[in-house]
Parts: C-alpha cells; structure tokens; sequence
C-alpha cells in the first residue's frame, strides 16, 4: 500500500464518504431490517450517510485516510459536550433530499429504531466522546487500518482536547472482537426491536487520557 494520509474531510470528499460508509454498513443487521432488497437498502444508507457525514464536517469531525487519490477509510467523532441542535440540523440538511428522493418514511423507521439507544451523555465530571462511525474501504480490510485509525487520529485528537471517555455502538460479532481487541470495555447489551424485528446492539467505552 502506499503511503497513507489522514485528514479532516473537506466537502469535495463528502460523495466518496458517503459510498464507502454505504458500501462498508451494507449488511449491517441495523439497516437489514429496515430494508430487505440490498439495491434498495444501499440507497437508503447512501443518502443516510450522505447527510450524517455533511453533518459531521459541519459540526464535528470527519476523518479520512486517504491512499494517493483513494479513500481507504473514515471516521465520524463528536464532543458529547455539543450536541445541542443535533437532531434539528440533521432534518434540516436532509428532510428536503429525503422526500425528494423517497425515503423519508425509512428514514423514519430507522429514527424510530434509533431512539432505543441511549446515547452517552458528557457529564460535569467527565468529558465524553462518541465514535458514530468507523469504516474501512475492501482495499484496506485486513491491514490494520482500523486500530491505525483509533490509535493515530481518533485517540490522539481526543487527548488533545482534554481526554475522557470514547464511547462507541455495534451491531456485530466481527466488531465486537475488533474493538475488544483494541482496549475498549463492553459494559452494556441491548435488542433494539421494530416492527417484530430485532438486532443485537452492544456499547463500549474507553478511557483516553490527555
């Protein structure tokens, strides 16, 4: 592999993230049982993604690794200090593109499936941070850009912020190991159900000093 570049994103990635965020979660249990058909169930993800990852370059953080002109991964990270607005601003950068595109009501089902996980709240005592989202392009998988990712950019930015804990949510048995693997603790299991239908969703947190 070439040399590898980490970086904010900028808007002229926002296409390429939204793809490889769709493309890596396409099969993930949480957005399967919202939409069966995987033709249908990409698009829905991609203009989901498309809309989180605007988000995120507006008002938190969007990582990418870049190798030569590829994106070979991404990462979502925000301060559980600022997060005010949050929902608001997400139909405002997407409600218009979601009715337009005839989503809306998926969009929906899967807010709906959301509100049952309960987002770590920052504390007083305590600065949070959550990662909402970690993916690795096909070219990468395998090389150990995940834990290069959370040990080079993730955890670094968090200490030089002021450190806390780094909180984060999966839905698989392959991601559990791999953020057990990379230090972080399961500390709570939940069904996150819709329509009859239910997905496991497990939580993790790690310190991160400064």
């Amino acid at each position: 592999m070439s040399i590898l570049r980490f970086r904010e994103a900028n808007k002229e990635d926002l296409t390429s993230v939204a793809e490889l965020l769709a493309t890596s979660f396409l099969d993930y249990p949480l957005f399967s049982i919202i939409e069966e058909d995987r033709k249908k169930r990409y698009q829905f993800i991609y203009e989901l993604q498309y809309i989180n990852a605007k988000l995120f370059m507006a008002k938190h953080k969007c990582f990418v690794v870049i190798d030569e002109q590829n994106l070979m991964g991404v990462a979502l990270l925000k301060d559980l200090q600022d997060v005010r607005g949050e929902f608001i601003s997400y139909i405002r950068l997407g409600f218009y593109r979601l009715l337009r595109k005839g989503l809306l009501f998926k969009t929906l089902r899967y807010l709906k499936l959301m509100r049952n996980v309960e987002e770590p709240v920052a504390s007083s005592q305590s600065k949070g941070w959550y990662l909402d989202m970690l993916a690795i392009s096909s070219k990468a998988q395998g090389l150990g850009l995940g834990s290069e990712i959370l040990d080079c950019v993730i955890v670094p930015y968090i200490k030089k912020n002021g450190g806390g804990t780094l909180f984060l949510a999966t839905n698989t048995e392959l991601n559990r190991k791999f953020y057990q693997k990379n230090g972080f603790d399961e500390y709570k299991e939940a069904d996150l159900t819709i329509d009859g239908r239910s997905v496991k969703d497990w939580s993790y947190r790690k310190k991160v000093h400064a």
